[in-house]
């Protein structure tokens, strides 16, 4: 099955824990502003990377966004494949990832807004009682690989947990 078809979340209102293998990406970083980013920094580098990789097959893995919240005016980001999907890594960034554990949920183009969708899960989480990570990327989604990062956002939210 691949990462985006888990069996678990079918609607927005469904979030479940899921795990993800260790792993390891190749992509680009992106750091800038909020206000950079809502304004398409972000798309603009999701673009670049899938023009750079491929838009892939039905067996492709997603593109993996991973977000650092740890600069006090933004944000870093990185947009990666899976080391094995990408033929040419020359200039990419490499990330080596732990397995870890997430709270998942799918955001559709019907879905509204990407960050009260993340509150609802912050609530959900708070709610069975779980911690989100204090290390590591702070939020991690995934893109379908033939994604158009021009239209509504649709992708897998994911927050680590501790």
């Amino acid at each position: 099955m691949c990462q985006l078809c888990d069996e678990n979340v079918r609607t927005r209102s469904d979030f479940a824990v899921i795990e993800r293998p260790a792993e390891t990406l190749v992509g680009l970083d992106w750091e800038g502003r909020y206000g950079e980013a809502a304004a398409g920094a972000v798309r603009a580098t999701l673009r670049s990377l899938q023009t750079r990789v491929g838009k892939g097959d039905l067996w492709s893995g997603p593109l993996v966004g991973l977000s650092f919240n740890d600069r006090p005016d933004g944000f870093r980001y990185f947009v990666g494949a899976a080391a094995g999907e990408v033929g040419d890594a020359e200039g990419l960034v490499r990330i080596d990832l732990p397995a870890r554990r997430h709270v998942a949920s799918w955001h559709g183009e019907a879905d509204g807004d990407v960050v009260a969708h993340y509150g609802r899960m912050i609530g959900w989480l708070a709610s069975q009682g779980l911690k989100r990570a204090e290390t590591g990327p702070h939020h991690r989604e995934e893109y379908p690989r033939d994604g158009d990062f021009d239209g509504p956002p649709i992708l897998r939210l994911m927050l680590p947990l501790a």
